[in-house]
This record gives C-alpha cells, sequence and structure tokens, in this order.
C-alpha cells in the first residue's frame, strides 16, 4: 500500500539492515543473495502510529501493551502517561518511558501536562507536576511532547503555573498537545494561540470546521466516528490535519484489535479504506516528526505488517524492522518502589451515606447521566432519602482521597444500578477511590477488599464478589492482558446484571471524577461544575448562591 498517494500495486521489496532498500513495481528483478519470503498477493500495510493514547488505560505495563498492540499491527504510540504521573509524579512519568524503552514498539513520550488536573482546588490531588519537572523530562530520549491540555479553564484565565509549563515545552520545540471538548470562538482562538496544535475530544462537523480553519490537527477517536463525521472529512480538500487515535483502549477490547479495530470500523462507516490508512500512518508520522515510519518507502524502517482483508485488517504477521514479530524479544522491567499507599484500611458504614444530608424529602443536587457517553447534566430536584441513600433511580457516588480516605458522597441519577456496588482505585485523572452502590454494606464491602488488594476494580453484588487488583499503584498490572481481560469481563458482566444501562459502564465510571470531563462530575471535596472549575455540595440552594 502505498499510503502517499493512496494505490495499491503489486510489487516486491528488499529489507536490509532493518530498512527498506528497494521498493519496486512488478516482479523481482533483484538477484542477490536473500531470504525470499513470497507474500502471495497478500497487502503488505506501514505499520500504525498511535499519535494520542495512554498506556494505563489498557490497565497493564508498557511491555505487556506492547506484546499485544504489536501482534494487531501497531509499531509505535505517543504515550501520555498522566495517570501513572498523578499518583507518584515525575518518578510515575519516568516509570513508564524506562518500562517502554527498549521494547519492540516504539514509545514516544508525551509529558503530562495538567497534574493535578487542574489546580482550582476542586478535588485533593494526589501528586504534582511542576515547571522544573517539565524541563527535567525534556532531556530523556523518547520525550518529544507536553501532554494534552486539558485545563483549558486554566489557559483561558492564564493560570500562572501552567504557562509556565507551556513556555518550557515551546522553548525545547515540543509538539503541544490539546483537549478542549466545548471550546469555540475567541475562546479556542485564545487556547490555540497558546501553542496548543491538536485536540481528540468527541467531535462534529462544526467543530472539526473551525478547528482545522485555525490549524489544529484533529484526532479522531471511536466515539467519534459518526457518519456526519466521516462524510465531513470525506468532503475536505485537504485531510493531511486529520488523525484516527484510541485514546484509551479498554482492556476487554484490546485482546481482540487496537488501532486496526478503529480503523476497521471508520471503514465500515464510510471512510476510504486509503485514506483511513493513511490517517493511522503516513500522517502521524509527519505530525510526530517520525521520519523513519508511516510509508513503506525506500531508507525508513522495514516496520510493517501483512493483511489479506482491507476491511478488517487483521495481520497475519507482522515485522518490526525486518523481524518477524515471534523472534522480538520484550523486556521485563522492576516495579516494586510502586505500590499503592492507601491511609487506612476498614471504613464505617454511615461513610457512604449522603454527605451532610439528613433523612426525609429535601432538594438536591443530582447529577445525571446517559447510557451513552461521560456527558452529565445537572438538576436539582426534590429526593426522598433514607438511611443516607436516595429511593428510586439513583446511586450513592462516595470519592474518597487516596492517602487521608477522607471524601464526599453525592447521588447520580439514570445510572440503572438495583444492587451492590462497584469501587476503584483507577479513577481518571487522580486517581483517588471511587465507590459506587445502593447500599452502605455493599460499598463498604467493595471498597474494603479493594484496599486489601492494594487497589485495583471490585464488584460486590451482594453475596458474589469478584476483583482485578492492579499492582502497579492500583493503576497498572505486571500481569498478562489476557489475565486481566478475563477478570475486568467477569466485572463488567456483574455490573450489566445489576441493571447499569451505560454501553460502556467501565469507561464511564473510570471518568465519574474526572474534574474537566464535561459537565459535572465527583470529587472528594463536592460535586463538580467542571465547566466553571467550581464545587458544589448536596443541597440544592449551594448552587444558586455561586
Amino acid at each position: 500500500m502505498d499510503v502517499i498517494r493512496q494505490e495499491i500495486f503489486t510489487g516486491w521489496f528488499l529489507v536490509e539492515d532493518g530498512k527498506f532498500k528497494f521498493v519496486e513495481t512488478g516482479d523481482v528483478t533483484e538477484n542477490e543473495p536473500a531470504e525470499v519470503i513470497d507474500l502471495e498477493h497478500k497487502y503488505a500495510l506501514p505499520g500504525f502510529i498511535d499519535a494520542h493514547m495512554h498506556v494505563e488505560s489498557s490497565f497493564v505495563t508498557c511491555d505487556r501493551f506492547a506484546e499485544v498492540a504489536l501482534r494487531h499491527g501497531t509499531v509505535a504510540a505517543l504515550q501520555d502517561p498522566h495517570e501513572m504521573a498523578n499518583v507518584f509524579g515525575i518518578d510515575g512519568v519516568k516509570f513508564m518511558i524506562n518500562n517502554g524503552k527498549d521494547q519492540p514498539l516504539l514509545f514516544y513520550t508525551a509529558i503530562p501536562s495538567c497534574v493535578p488536573t487542574t489546580r482550582r482546588c476542586v478535588e485533593t490531588p494526589n501528586a504534582f507536576i511542576e515547571p522544573e519537572d517539565v524541563e527535567e523530562l525534556t532531556k530523556l530520549d523518547s520525550v518529544i511532547a507536553l501532554g494534552e491540555v486539558m485545563d483549558y479553564v486554566g489557559v483561558l484565565n492564564d493560570d500562572e503555573k501552567l504557562l509556565k509549563i507551556l513556555e518550557v515545552a515551546k522553548k525545547h520545540n515540543l509538539l503541544i498537545e490539546g483537549h478542549c471538548p466545548t471550546l469555540k470562538g475567541k475562546k479556542l482562538s485564545k487556547y490555540i494561540a497558546a501553542g496548543i496544535g491538536s485536540d481528540h475530544t468527541l467531535t462534529n462537523p462544526d467543530k472539526i470546521s473551525e478547528q482545522l480553519s485555525k490549524g489544529m490537527h484533529i484526532m479522531i477517536q471511536e466515539k467519534s466516528l459518526s457518519e456526519e463525521n466521516i462524510q465531513m472529512i470525506a468532503r475536505l480538500k485537504d485531510r493531511s490535519h486529520i488523525m484516527i487515535v484510541t485514546d484509551d483502549t479498554p482492556v476487554t477490547k484490546f485482546v481482540n484489535g487496537h488501532l486496526n479495530k478503529v480503523v476497521a470500523q471508520a471503514i465500515e462507516h464510510g471512510w476510504p479504506a486509503l485514506d483511513a490508512v493513511a490517517s493511522v500512518s503516513i500522517r502521524p508520522a509527519r505530525y510526530l516528526r517520525l521520519s523513519n515510519l508511516g510509508a513503506i518507502a525506500p531508507g525508513k524502517s522495514a516496520t510493517f505488517f501483512v493483511t489479506e482483508s482491507l476491511q478488517d485488517l487483521e495481520p497475519v504477521n507482522v515485522f518490526y524492522s525486518g523481524i518477524e514479530r515471534e523472534r522480538l524479544l520484550f523486556q521485563r522491567p522492576q516495579a516494586e518502589k510502586f505500590a499503592a499507599t492507601f491511609g487506612r484500611k476498614v471504613f464505617d458504614e454511615d461513610e457512604f451515606h449522603l454527605s451532610n444530608v439528613t433523612d426525609g424529602t429535601r432538594r438536591l443536587n443530582v447529577v445525571v447521566c446517559n447510557d451513552r457517553n461521560s456527558f452529565t447534566d445537572l438538576v436539582q430536584e426534590p429526593v426522598v432519602v433514607k438511611d443516607g441513600f436516595a429511593v428510586g433511580d439513583y446511586v450513592n457516588v462516595a470519592v474518597f482521597h487516596r492517602k487521608s480516605l477522607k471524601g464526599h458522597v453525592g447521588l447520580l441519577k439514570n445510572f440503572g444500578m438495583q444492587k451492590g456496588a462497584f469501587a476503584s482505585s483507577f479513577s481518571h485523572d487522580s486517581h483517588n477511590i471511587v465507590v459506587v452502590g445502593r447500599c452502605a454494606k455493599c460499598m463498604k464491602r467493595a471498597v474494603e477488599e479493594l484496599l486489601v488488594n492494594g487497589g485495583g476494580m471490585v464488584y460486590y453484588s451482594g453475596s458474589d464478589l469478584v476483583s482485578m487488583p492492579l499492582d502497579i499503584g492500583g493503576i497498572i498490572s505486571t500481569q498478562r492482558v489476557e489475565t486481566i481481560a478475563a477478570k475486568l469481563e467477569k466485572i463488567e458482566k456483574m455490573i450489566e446484571e445489576s441493571g447499569v444501562r451505560h454501553k460502556n459502564p467501565i469507561t464511564f465510571l473510570s471518568v465519574l471524577a474526572l474534574t474537566v470531563s464535561p459537565m459535572y462530575k465527583f470529587s472528594d471535596l463536592g460535586i463538580v461544575d467542571t465547566e466553571r472549575s467550581i464545587v458544589l455540595h448536596n443541597y440544592a440552594d449551594d448552587i444558586n448562591n455561586m
């Protein structure tokens, strides 16, 4: 596949010292001694490049991630390790860099820009990345970017610390990645003028059009593969600023595919196959300034995969620098120092009751979810409270600070959970403890099991308990992807059996405490209005006093 001209031709190539030497049409005309591999008229595609992703979202280390991603045709990735950074600071970033070093998958690194996610006191953070940390990390070989600037409110309000971080990145000529789900007009212009060059958040044709006109690179992830977006992209005269990325790949999906599955889905929805492949090969190579990757062309790394179909894009074989995947070796770095530390392991049941709410009919602030994505709304409505829980289609959401385990309990509507409780220490981005449930006894059992495990995820139905320990910081695991996926599948199944209606419940639960995710989320301090960066409490009068 020629991703530059977007054509397919029958031909041959010669690999020497890990690089393409000849790439020619027609029959083989080279006579020098060589191992000959007949691909039998299958398709040879350049290895895929993921220009925006988080290894930790697959709950495994870089080496375990590389084992599976390479199998699916992904050969390079720009990782933004802001999950580990939010718990361990600069040491967490260095761990992820070292963990990805010398693997047969090229890990490049974006320095997390917003650790904590925001500095406006809407939650209790666990770590900080300061301008001097960014300066230190720029000296490491794999660092090529500043990670997504999620605190767009901070940019608009000229937050001094954030602007210093941006200045360090610009001084070292780093790419600066963006995250701006709601910005448009003059606010978007100010955000871009700060040096930010991309956005990967949920999008629509109007948003794509404005961002392109203002020079941004658009990263399309699975949730943005709508028919209207694909039709709009197809009409563009220049698609060089359009890429497909994964961002976060849940481990249960990762077992069966990575970028190849997102591209296959794009093709199924009408994205022309050659253009879709270009959006994960030559375009991210140019965007990330990786001149040795992105195409099957003389002088570039002989890193490619072979497939029988341009529809499902399942690799028959993968070659990394000319070596077949089966012959490659993966490094296993040590990580003993990154065990999770929690303030205690025992809770009282009343800690899961709605914070500062007495029983009776009360007018409360209630976060409302939908069953499709992570966007939430807020209503103020009368709620019948009995024994610290609301009567009706509500669940209590408790967020406890990871170290002190002090927290706040608020109310979520329309989630559908009818029984049991879910607890997790993997909760973007501060990774404080999130517990969701309908009864205090179940919530107490779930979170105490979680802490005994050293972190991870737990679901307790009231009778049955299933857990997924994550041995590094309660965030990622050194176990194989297949092992973690099997455990998470059990948790997902039990959550669905509890009545939860959301199509991606684990993803939704993992961002329930993300204090920059539209529009209302939970923290250990209260309900967070993420657009205004303010904390609301449970009684509805609070919102009128701001």
